[in-house]
């Protein structure tokens, strides 16, 4: 039995990738959290959150992988899981603005730890 479903069953507007990469979740004062990023599209991602961790609805997730920020919105939740929809995206190597350059020094901060 195949483990999703047909085509025309499914939503999503491009394929889903899946994996299992380091992410971190950026909201409010620049409060942020690991998640781990279970599959991701061009146009959302599932999460996988901490245990007991809740997000708001608007939030930023930043690609460890790919110095990429999403500024994204929550469209599902079934804890510990969370599904996102993507607004806009950043790249954080260019990093303009300067709530963009707070986005970059989590990025590297975490690269750094990562590193360790």
């Amino acid at each position: 039995m195949p483990d999703r479903a047909p085509a025309k069953f499914e939503n999503r507007q491009s394929p889903r990738q899946r994996s299992y990469l380091g992410g971190k979740l950026v909201y409010g004062d620049y409060f942020s959290l690991d998640c781990v990023v279970r599959d991701i599209t061009t146009g959302g991602a599932k999460l996988q959150l901490p245990e007991g961790q809740a997000v708001p609805d608007k939030v930023f997730l930043v690609d460890l992988k790919t110095a990429i920020a999403y500024d994204a919105h929550v469209v599902w939740r079934r804890y510990p899981l969370v599904g996102l929809a993507f607004d806009h995206q950043h790249g954080l190597a260019e990093a303009s603005t300067p709530h963009l350059r707070i986005l970059k020094q989590l990025w590297m901060s975490s690269r750094e730890r990562g590193s360790n």
